[in-house]
């Protein structure tokens, strides 16, 4: 056949395949499912859990009503604590380097919790939706674990959004929080489409558990937002607060601090704000100097706050 046949029989085979609507719908249904996968796998924590057992870090369990918070733990525990709150999906991994690192062992008692539903902090699965008065009232109960200490909390995504929920719950414990791209208006932790489609029952087959279950706690984001700001607008906390935020993330709005700053200053003894321009969303792996800097000025701040009152 010549070869301009051969042309004109592979454009009409073309043609036809493209008429079928059946496959046309198969292909269409394929590039959503892969972009929607895509966008919803972006949660996912870019840490790698680790192979190697360091002898260091402890682990324990702490009863809260009818659940068990997993713990880890590290460092000096006659020094002030640091608390660190994973996001979603997570697990107190997320922050394993933190609690490897010699020198805020000598400086700090460091924590880090699996939130309930996450890890080995079991969770009814039907109660997984980001619930921050069950997740804030749990992590409390972690702090009264260790009685008469001073903490920082650290929390890093949907972490950094509960955070604020425990500085309430605990005022006389939590004098610092560390806030690590968060969503903190309640008029941008709306859900985006992905999470949407992710909520339906076929596509939530598709996307595992782990996913499904991050996928809940974001649907509920803006509610609890919402009911915690409130809350925050008529208290009034000593304590100290710094939000680091990066400009090209693309997960939580970068005008997040902002709102922060504005409607939460007259609660909060000092907000201080961190831009990073060229930053996205995974601050905790990639701004590992900043953060242990971040954590240093917050307990200096309340030392010189401690030697004023005396």
């Amino acid at each position: 056949m010549p070869k301009r046949f051969r042309n004109v029989k592979h454009i009409a085979d073309a043609i036809r395949f493209f008429n079928n609507k059946t496959l046309r719908w198969s292909m269409v249904v394929t590039a959503v499912l892969g972009l929607l996968i895509s966008n919803v796998s972006a949660l996912a924590q870019p840490y790698e859990k680790s192979t190697l057992s360091d002898q260091n870090i402890r682990f324990e369990t702490v009863n809260f009503e009818s659940h068990s918070i997993h713990v880890a733990t590290s460092g000096n525990p006659n020094k002030p604590g640091v608390l660190f709150i994973h996001g979603t999906p997570g697990g107190w991994d997320a922050f394993e380097g933190y609690l490897a690192n010699d020198r805020l062992r000598q400086d700090f008692f460091l924590v880090s919790v699996d939130r309930p539903g996450w890890g080995k902090s079991h969770l009814d699965p039907k109660k997984i939706d980001g619930d921050f008065e069950l997740q804030a009232k749990a992590i409390k109960s972690v702090l009264d674990h260790y009685p008469d200490k001073k903490w920082t909390i650290i929390g890093h995504s949907l972490g950094a959004s509960i955070a604020p929920k425990v500085a309430l719950y605990a005022p006389g414990s939590v004098d610092s929080i560390l806030l690590l791209a968060g969503s903190l208006n309640p008029k941008l932790g709306k859900p985006r489409w992905y999470n949407w489609a992710a909520s339906t029952w076929a596509i939530a087959s598709l996307i595992g558990d782990s996913m499904k279950y991050s996928n809940r706690e974001i649907m509920g984001l803006r509610k609890q937002l919402k009911t915690m700001d409130a809350e925050i607008k008529a208290s009034k906390l000593d304590t100290d607060v710094v939000i680091i935020q990066g400009l090209k993330d693309k997960l939580v709005s970068p005008k997040n601090p902002a709102y922060a700053a504005e409607q939460w200053q007259e609660t909060f003894t000092s907000i201080e704000l961190i831009e990073l321009s060229d930053e996205g969303h995974f601050l905790p792996w990639r701004q590992v100097p900043l953060v242990i800097q971040s954590m240093y000025k917050l307990r200096a701040l309340q030392s010189e706050q401690t030697k004023t009152i005396d």
